[in-house]
């Protein structure tokens, strides 16, 4: 929700006008999506962060779309590919500007403390934390620089989920859309191979290194373990259809208060899921 809306309303755009609109709806939809893009696009934005941003909404997009026309499919593959293109594009990008990424990260920092600065000063204002403005303060400091150098992860993360929703809202919308629609949640799957983003991962943390190697270690640890506790949650709800919805509630009431044991536990679950295949063996029938 937090990501920008290019990230979904860019690739919808450009389904939509691969598809060929042919009503009223859909042409309306292709100008909304388009509009608020370049809204978002032109909006004057300075910063090194924002035109980062900017830039990897576009090639992400392009790097969609030509996939799209190449061989249209509903697997994540498509998108890990074509946020992987868009990746590499923006590398080559930064590179040929003289962009480091370091300095991109220092001045997401930048702009988050910035954020959490007056946030506290608005609750000080208000007598909310009139004792407590310099330990959340330090607090929410120490989650801004966290967040800034998990930056890589959370565009990727950003990126797959925009184009999942663009694909199921160009499903929903086009009279003739391209492809298969996407599979329910509870079949949310990727390729197994992706476990060694966290063989990776885990492999960085463990030897000598460099500030640089240990943020590529904490972005890989941060972008499987994203994945698998996706996978994790999908296996659950695979096997949950006999829980009621006031069980479903209470169960997700309590995971709110015990949040960091509920998202290892489904991280260790997807990860299992990539040798046991729950899903498979609960629609086997009882022989």
């Amino acid at each position: 929700m937090l990501a920008p809306p290019a990230f979904v309303l860019g690739p919808l755009a450009g389904l939509l006008v691969l598809a060929r609109p042919r009503t009223l709806r859909e042409w309306l939809c292709v100008a909304g999506s388009l509009a608020w893009t370049l809204i978002w696009l032109l909006q004057p934005d300075t910063s090194l962060v924002g035109q980062v941003v900017r830039a990897s909404a576009v090639l992400l997009t392009g790097a969609f779309l030509a996939m799209t026309v190449y061989r249209p499919s509903a697997d994540l593959s498509r998108a890990l590919l074509a946020t992987g293109a868009a990746a590499l594009a923006l590398a080559s990008w930064t590179g040929v500007f003289g962009i480091s990424w370091a300095a991109v990260s220092h001045g997401f920092e930048r702009e988050l403390w910035a954020s959490n600065r007056t946030f506290v000063d608005q609750l000080s204002a208000a007598g909310t934390a009139a004792g407590g403005a310099g330990p959340l303060l330090d607090q929410l400091s120490a989650a801004a620089s966290a967040t800034a150098a998990l930056l890589p992860a959370l565009l990727v993360l950003a990126a797959l989920a925009g184009l999942r929703l663009g694909w199921s809202w160009h499903h929903r919308i086009a009279v003739k859309p391209l492809g298969e629609p996407p599979a329910r949640f509870q079949a949310f799957a990727f390729s197994d191979q992706l476990v060694w983003l966290l063989v990776a991962g885990l492999a960085l943390t463990l030897v000598p290194q460099a500030p640089g190697w240990r943020a590529a270690a904490q972005n890989l640890l941060a972008l499987g373990g994203a994945l698998y506790a996706i996978r994790g949650l999908a296996v659950f709800s695979a096997g949950s259809g006999r829980l009621s919805r006031a069980g479903c509630a209470l169960l997700t009431l309590v995971a709110m208060f015990l949040l960091p044991f509920v998202v290892g536990g489904l991280t260790l679950l997807g990860v299992a899921d990539t040798w046991l295949d729950f899903r498979r063996r609960r629609a086997t029938p009882a022989t």
